[in-house]
C-alpha cells in the first residue's frame, strides 16, 4: 500500500512539472536599421525578427514582451502555452555600418492550438500582386519605374526563401483603383476589391497586395540644373523614403487578415543622375536598396507568422464517382494517405447585396489515394453525388 502511494506521488508530480522542459531551443538571426545612433532600439527590432524566426521554425505561436534594461543584452519572452515563461538570450551582435546583426537563442514551447494540427504540415499558396506606387514622379530619382512590378517579386521570393508559404507572382494585376483609400476602396462597380475572383484564377489560398505610399528624398534636389553639384560630392547624406503598406487578405472570404506599414529611411549614396532601376545588381549595393531588402524580409517573416496557424484550404476542382481532385498536391506538402475534411461552398448576400462566401462542414472525410505536383486525387466512403460534394466545394485541414 506504501508502493503505491508513492508510486501515485511520482507520477502526480510528473504532470505537475513545468512543461518548459519540453522546450525548443532555437538559434535565430535577427537585422535591424540603426536610427540617430539608437542602438537600444535597432537592439529591440533585431529581437523581435529573431524571435519572430525561431518561432516559425518550432511551430510555436507566442507573445512577445521583449524588455531592454539599459541597452543590455536581454529581452524577454512570454509564451502562451500553460502560462510558462521562457527567455530569449541574446548570444551574439555585430553592427556593420547602421545595420545591427544579432544571433539569439529562444526557447519556445509548442502551443497545442496550432503545432500540434496537420495545419503546419502544408505549404499554403499566397499569390502577390502589383504594389501601385501613390506618387508616380518620385521614380524619377534613380529610374525606378518598375518598382511596382520588381518589388512584389522580390517580396515573393524573399516569402519562398522562409519555406514555410509558396508564394506565386501576379504582378500585372492592380488591385485598387483609389490608392489613397485603400485598403477600404472599391471598385468602379461599387463592390469592394475582387480578391476572391483573384484568388480563385490565381489558384491560392491567400492574396497579398500593397500599396508604395513614399519613396521620396528627404534633400533638396536641382534635378534641371546641370551645373550643381551633388550632395555626394560634399560627403551629405542623402536620405530617401521607403514607406509601403502591405495587406493579406483570404482568397475565399475576400476578408482582410493582416495589414502593416513598413517604414524605413535609407541613404541614397549614388549620383542623383544615375539611372540604375529597381532591384538591379547595382540597386542592391546601394544603402538604401540595403534598407529596402531588410524590410522586405522583415515583412515575409510577418506574413509567414500571420499566416502559419490559419487553415489549409484547397479547392475541389473534379469530382469522378466516390473520387474527387483537388488543387494541391506534393509542392504544398500532401501525401498519399492524407486525410481533409470536405466543406460545402455557399455564396450568401449581405445587406447592400454583395456577395460573401460561407464554408459548412460537410462532416465528410477524404483520404488522399493519387499525388501530382499540382493537385491530388482522394476517395470518399461513398459515390459522391450521393453526398452532394461538388466542384468549388474545399477541403480543409484544421
Amino acid at each position: 500500500m506504501l508502493l503505491l502511494k508513492r508510486l501515485l506521488i511520482i507520477i502526480v508530480a510528473s504532470f505537475l512539472l513545468p512543461t518548459a522542459s519540453f522546450a525548443k531551443s532555437i538559434t535565430a538571426v535577427g537585422e535591424a536599421v540603426i536610427y540617430n545612433n539608437d542602438i537600444a532600439d535597432a537592439r529591440y527590432r533585431a529581437t523581435q525578427q529573431a524571435i519572430k524566426q525561431a518561432v516559425l521554425e518550432s511551430g510555436s505561436r507566442v507573445n512577445i514582451k521583449d524588455e531592454l534594461y539599459n541597452g543590455e543584452l536581454e529581452s524577454n519572452l512570454e509564451i502562451r502555452s500553460s502560462g510558462y515563461v521562457q527567455k530569449a538570450k541574446i548570444l551574439s551582435e555585430e553592427q556593420n555600418g547602421d545595420f545591427l546583426t544579432i544571433v539569439a537563442r529562444v526557447d519556445v514551447t509548442p502551443d497545442s492550438q496550432c503545432s500540434s494540427g496537420p495545419t503546419s504540415y502544408y505549404k499554403k499558396t499566397v499569390g502577390v500582386t502589383g504594389f501601385e506606387l501613390q506618387v508616380p514622379q518620385q521614380a524619377r530619382l534613380g529610374e525606378l519605374s518598375n518598382i511596382s512590378r520588381e518589388l512584389p517579386k522580390d517580396l515573393a521570393d524573399e516569402i519562398n526563401k522562409q519555406g514555410y508559404l509558396r508564394a506565386l507572382t501576379a504582378t500585372n494585376i492592380a488591385i485598387y483603383p483609389d490608392l489613397i483609400n485603400a485598403p477600404s476602396s472599391t471598385n468602379y462597380d461599387g463592390s469592394l476589391t475582387n480578391v476572391t475572383r483573384i484568388s480563385e484564377q490565381l489558384g491560392v489560398q491567400y492574396i497579398v497586395s500593397g500599396v508604395i505610399r513614399d519613396i521620396g528624398e528627404l534633400y533638396l534636389r536641382h534635378p534641371n540644373d546641370k551645373n550643381t553639384k551633388d550632395l555626394l560630392d560634399e560627403n551629405i547624406d542623402k536620405e530617401r523614403n521607403f514607406v509601403v503598406d502591405i495587406y493579406i487578405y483570404d482568397g475565399f472570404s475576400g476578408a482582410l487578415l493582416f495589414e502593416h506599414r513598413y517604414n524605413e529611411i535609407g541613404n541614397w549614396d549614388v549620383s542623383d543622375r544615375a539611372k540604375i532601376g529597381f532591384g538591379s545588381a547595382k540597386f542592391w549595393t546601394v544603402h538604401y536598396g540595403k534598407v529596402v531588402q531588410q524590410a522586405l524580409r522583415e515583412s515575409a517573416l510577418d506574413t509567414s507568422e500571420k499566416l502559419r496557424c490559419q487553415p489549409f484550404i484547397a479547392n475541389i476542382f473534379r469530382t469522378e464517382g466516390n473520387r474527387i481532385h483537388i488543387s494541391a498536391g506534393s509542392l504544398a506538402g500532401i501525401k498519399q494517405g492524407d486525410k481533409f475534411n470536405v466543406y460545402r461552398r455557399y455564396e450568401v448576400f449581405n445587406q447592400l447585396q454583395s456577395t460573401q462566401t460561407q464554408l459548412n462542414n460537410a462532416n465528410i472525410s477524404v483520404t488522399i489515394k493519387q499525388v501530382q505536383p499540382n493537385f491530388s486525387v482522394g476517395e470518399l466512403v461513398v459515390d459522391s453525388h450521393i453526398l452532394n460534394v461538388q466542384q468549388q466545394d474545399v477541403v480543409i485541414a484544421w
